[in-house]
């Protein structure tokens, strides 16, 4: 079995909470294209999204649409404490139609709790997708940068959210 990470950006980088923006729809459509190709080489495929806003719901739902197992990494207990009520309602549904749930912090936020939930992913993947602007700073670089620190031979599909195919 092969394992798919995902990492990228939250909505506002990424044209906003609306899934149908045309920027999101062009990035969805990119995810979707990287997952058939790596399905056909790998049928056994699953993936591992991070479970907050943004890339990470919309790596899911093109998972779910694909027939492709996730699991969903959640950095802590309370993540969705705070987000917007439409927002905590898509959360849970991911969790919902996932294969598995794993809390990598088992207690409520901390300051390290999104850095312990990127290296769980990449600890375990084949493959990380990440939708990411080229910034040198945020979660998606800290992801980018751990990966490039410790996992040779991993494979890294990088989707410009500015300027997606």
């Amino acid at each position: 079995m092969k394992f798919v990470a995902f990492t990228g950006h939250r909505p506002p980088k990424i044209g906003g909470y609306d899934d149908k923006h045309p920027l999101r729809v062009q990035i969805q459509q990119e995810i979707r294209f990287v997952l058939r190709g790596l399905q056909q080489e790998n049928p056994e495929l699953t993936a591992i999204v991070g479970g907050a806003l943004g890339v990470d719901t919309d790596s899911a739902r093109e998972c779910y649409k694909l027939g492709i197992p996730f699991i969903v990494a959640v950095p802590c207990r309370n993540q969705d404490k705070k987000w917007r009520v439409d927002a905590q309602v898509k959360y849970k549904k991911m969790l919902e139609l996932a294969q598995e749930v794993v809390y990598v912090h088992d207690g409520d936020y901390t300051d390290s709790c999104m850095q312990e939930r990127n290296r769980y992913m990449v600890d375990r993947a084949d493959f990380l997708v990440a939708v990411w602007n080229g910034g040198k700073s945020g979660g998606t670089w800290n992801c980018l940068s751990y990966a490039d620190t410790v996992k040779t031979g991993l494979t890294v599909y990088l989707i410009d959210p500015k300027n997606p195919r």
